[in-house]
């Protein structure tokens, strides 16, 4: 590819020299020794081999609303988490009022418009009172349980368990960095209503009654933070305990993606396709860079993102969210060093509340943006908050400054790097809108019914089997007689059912089965949910839903029959949960992948009915009426074809050769072209009008270079000019291919990458 000319553009104030003297007061630096010094000292409780490890995050779960009408009330939210021990030495277990135990916090966030916020409150914590010490991901438990949790053993804590009120107490009673809380004069001590003296601060659990309320104390989000379009969510857990030294906190904290719908009455949760990940939730930023650091071996971690995005003409917004993972004393201010040469503006902040009257100050003092929390409020831990600006000045690798807000052990306050309008300019590449080419089809089904609807009594379906993907049609299956094993009787469990061949599905195969009680199917691991749902269908593993209720199988109810030529199972009279009738019905799993499901008589009570098939990870396409889809037959596909993409995992520094990567380019595609430019169109201009729907140019049309197109992928080199002057100059590239057919125009284009070019 040619080298392209890139004349640097001044805005006023803006020195477009590099600089490579990064901003450090001698206090600063004074500050890095003492942490650095402290650092090989343990914290002042630490025990010796005490180890904890978050070992899975699943099953978000809706427990209710309260308030106003949609969307402005508030939910009330729980997660489930096992945790196990990989340490040398057992965990204490203690139930409260006894006070070593372990604790959990809980988080919910939401990205949009390129920011990473904080939508829970500062919710109850969790304080664990037994230890069921079983075998999971540590390995087989050596047999402790009860008050301890012995060596390499697990504990699951269910999402029904962690939403229980009776175990959740105020996060700031608790010292996050010792693991330690207070049992006299606790929430429980005080009881829900408070019980007054004495018995309000005489160690003693005191009832807590919260009545009807489904969303007190639980994580809760306002209805307006979850009602935003095209958002994404993401849910967290952190585990503290009493005596873990820092070095074993990595896998103390956990986050996912999560999925939430309103559907005129309620509201669906389920997890996303973004599965889990050690560290702080702020990692699902992307193009930010997190960065940690603690107060030495006296106090606990912050982390904070930082991401700056140019928006032409010389000017930039810097973006930055902290948070406070485990630092007990909390943040009191924030301080981002700036050029003395440029001019900030437009400053921003949020935290978890809706209180204008305790929001932080902005100033520039000196070289610095200073960030400034009233007394009442500063960051506590487990939580996040966000503060912005614009400035005319390119970023650079720089150091931002945490001040301490109470007094304690440690420094007075913390540097950590992070991205600043100061410094050497640091090369970037953010990729920034959407590609085109790709197409959506539908890859499941379902229908949801009432306990009045229900029309499949005394019917079938198949699911046929062919080229990796099902077409739904009438059945052609007969009822086979239950038999073979009778599956344990229980509500709410999942049975594990090994098929002597392996079965073909749309997505995969497997040669196990998981039975759950409420009347689904799954080809892997889901949680045992009830309550069905159509997000939860649709964002789990993959999953058959004959009948999908409240099922309470009773013995002899539910039956597996497995031979080398077929898997049957069978749900024969099984009880509907807490009610009167029954249901009689079948699956038929053949090694060619056909699926027969067969219904006999179904007597409707309880709560709602969910029939379908889902891949998982899918999109909503919609309810459907399948008894009248079967004559004609339903035709799915293997999964939706992706838009061309564009990505590169280098940086724009000056004297290097960076790649640009082109995937999904459209089959039947003759031609490439790479497009370099100064120039970035924002939000992008639509490419419809000329007969390219949903494309959209975001980059000039200033330099131009063909490549060619012989698979789904491409690669094209770009030779950054050893230039100084080029240093905080911003440009965008976008990828184009011809391809005859594909719409009226014939092309398709990628989404665009943002450079900035650096030094650095």
């Amino acid at each position: 590819m040619s080298t392209p000319s890139l004349s640097a553009r001044s805005a006023p104030g803006v020195c477009l020299t590099p600089s490579f003297q990064i901003m450090l007061r001698p206090a600063l630096l004074s500050a890095a020794a003492v942490a650095l010094a402290t650092g090989i000292v343990a914290q002042s409780n630490t025990v010796v081999g005490l180890d904890g490890r978050l070992e899975i995050l699943d099953n978000i779960t809706y427990w209710g609303r309260r308030g106003a009408a949609y969307p402005g009330g508030e939910v009330g939210m729980s997660m489930r988490n096992t945790m196990c021990n990989p340490g040398s030495v057992s965990i204490p277990w203690y139930a409260q009022m006894a006070e070593n135990h372990p604790k959990f916090g809980f988080l919910i966030t939401r990205l949009s418009n390129d920011r990473m916020v904080q939508i829970s409150d500062r919710s109850y914590c969790k304080h664990a009172f037994t230890s069921a010490s079983t075998s999971g991901a540590c390995g087989p438990c050596n047999g402790i349980g009860g008050n301890q949790m012995g060596v390499t053993c697990s504990d699951t804590y269910s999402a029904g368990n962690n939403g229980s009120r009776n175990n959740l107490g105020p996060a700031d009673e608790i010292n996050p960095w010792l693991g330690t809380w207070n049992h006299t004069g606790s929430y429980f001590d005080q009881g829900d209503p408070n019980v007054g003296a004495p018995g309000n601060i005489d160690g003693a659990q005191s009832p807590i009654n919260v009545g009807s309320d489904p969303v007190k104390n639980r994580v809760t989000i306002k209805e307006s933070d979850l009602a935003v379009p095209g958002a994404s969510f993401f849910y967290g857990i952190q585990l503290i305990h009493e005596g873990e030294s820092l070095a074993n906190r990595w896998d103390n904290i956990k986050s996912r993606g999560m999925t939430a719908s309103w559907n005129g009455s309620t509201w669906s949760v389920a997890n996303s396709a973004v599965g889990e990940a050690f560290g702080s939730i702020l990692q699902h930023w992307p193009g930010a860079t997190v960065n940690m650091v603690s107060n030495g071996s006296d106090d606990g971690r912050f982390y904070v993102a930082s991401k700056a995005t140019s928006l032409g003409g010389g000017m930039f917004h810097y973006e930055y969210a902290i948070h406070n993972v485990d630092n007990s004393r909390g943040g009191a201010s924030l301080r981002v060093p700036i050029d003395a040469a440029s001019v900030a503006s437009n400053f921003t902040f949020r935290d978890i509340d809706t209180n204008p009257l305790n929001d932080w100050t902005a100033a520039r003092v000196g070289n610095e943006i200073v960030f400034t929390a009233p007394g009442s409020n500063p960051q506590n831990w487990n939580t996040i908050f966000n503060f912005g600006f614009d400035a005319n000045f390119a970023p650079g690798n720089a150091f931002v400054s945490i001040d301490e807000a109470r007094v304690g052990p440690g420094t007075l306050f913390v540097t950590v790097g992070a991205k600043a309008p100061s410094g050497a300019t640091y090369a970037q590449a953010s990729p920034i809108g959407t590609g085109c080419g790709g197409s959506t089809c539908t890859t499941s089904f379902y229908e949801l019914f009432t306990t009045t609807g229900l029309d499949l009594a005394n019917t079938s379906f198949t699911l046929t089997y062919n080229s990796g993907t099902y077409t739904l049609g009438t059945g052609t299956g007969s009822w086979i007689a239950p038999a073979g094993t009778s599956l344990p009787a229980g509500d709410e469990v999942t049975h594990t059912v090994a098929l002597p061949f392996a079965l073909p599905y749309p997505g995969g195969t497997t040669n196990t089965l998981y039975v759950c009680s409420n009347g689904y199917v799954s080809a892997a691991s889901n949680p045992t949910v009830y309550n069905p749902s159509a997000a939860v269908l649709l964002g789990g593993s993959p999953r058959w839903a004959g009948l999908w209720h409240d099922f309470n199988p009773s013995a002899n109810t539910l039956k597996a029959d497995v031979n080398a030529s077929r898997a049957v199972i069978s749900f024969a009279a099984v009880p509907n949960y807490n009610t009167t009738g029954t249901a009689t019905f079948q699956y038929q799993f053949y090694p060619n992948g056909t699926v027969h499901v067969i219904y006999q008589a179904v007597s409707l009570a309880g709560n709602a009915y969910l029939v379908g098939w889902s891949p998982g990870a899918a999109n909503d396409p919609g309810g459907i009426d399948v008894s009248s889809s079967l004559g004609a037959g339903l035709q799915f596909c293997s999964g939706p074809t992706p838009n061309m993409a564009l990505a590169t995992t280098d940086r724009p520094v000056l004297g290097t050769t960076i790649d640009f990567d082109t995937t999904n380019i459209p089959a039947g595609s003759v031609l490439g072209l790479s497009v370099l430019s100064p120039t970035e169109y924002s939000p992008g201009l639509d490419l419809g009008i000329i007969g390219m729907p949903t494309c959209t140019l975001y980059a000039g049309l200033d330099i131009i270079t063909g490549f060619a197109t012989p698979g789904s992928s491409a690669t094209v080199g770009w030779a950054v000019p050893n230039d100084n002057t080029l240093s905080g100059v911003a440009a965008a590239v976008q990828t184009i291919t011809l391809t005859p057919g594909i719409n009226a125009f014939g092309a398709a284009a990628s989404n665009a990458l943002q450079l900035l070019i650096g030094a650095n």
